[in-house]
């Protein structure tokens, strides 16, 4: 072998060398685990974390109402509102839509208050001295003709049902529609007028 080639091969030789011995320094200086590092976190609730929108989705479906669930509104507790209410104008027999402030203190607003107290369930079972229901549905449909037309005028198609309150005496009704537990007070009847034939 020629003086080139064993120098070469001692270079080599001297470089591999130092190759290891900075290997062995490198590794001496990390520190190695045996299993993989990973961050344990405590849950809170032991409830595992959801992505966003997972997050989103599972609080909405909170937040959905019983009666919605199990199809049926009679063990949620009744809430109302008027801001649906049709208090315009006048009827063609010359009733005025609009309530009275008198009215509102002394007939309306009172047993509403105290109907938000009770579930539907317990508003099913009020009965007249006759024996029939005090608060009950009707399809649109049984409505006058009238009543029918300022319906659709206030776009309200979409419920094909009513829903009316009778308040005190034999005539004074208050109609509207529910959606899930909620009634959506639509007009005030003084007289029976809305659908005249009723039995009460």
């Amino acid at each position: 072998m020629g003086k080139k080639s064993e120098a070469r091969a001692l270079r080599k030789a001297l470089a591999q060398d130092r190759f290891e011995a900075g290997k062995l320094a490198l590794l001496a200086k990390v520190h190695v685990q045996q299993q993989p590092r990973h961050i344990n976190t405590q849950l809170v609730g032991d409830i595992p974390r959801l992505a966003p929108h997972l997050a989103r989705a599972a609080a909405e479906a909170k937040q959905i109402p019983k009666a919605i669930q199990d199809g049926s509104r009679f063990d949620s507790r009744m809430s109302w509102c008027v801001s649906k209410a049709d208090r315009r104008d006048i009827w063609s027999w010359g009733e005025a839509r609009e309530w009275t402030h008198e009215e509102w203190n002394a007939v309306i607003h009172p047993p509403f208050l105290q109907f938000a107290q009770l579930t539907w369930k317990e508003i099913d079972n009020f009965s007249s001295d006759t024996g029939h229901k005090m608060h009950h549905g009707h399809e649109v449909g049984d409505l006058i003709g009238e009543a029918q037309a300022r319906w659709r005028q206030l776009d309200l198609e979409q419920y094909d049902s009513v829903f009316r309150f009778r308040l005190g005496g034999q005539r004074r009704r208050a109609w509207g529609f529910i959606v899930q537990a909620h009634f959506h007070f639509v007009w005030w009847d003084r007289e029976h007028s809305i659908y005249p034939t009723e039995q009460s």
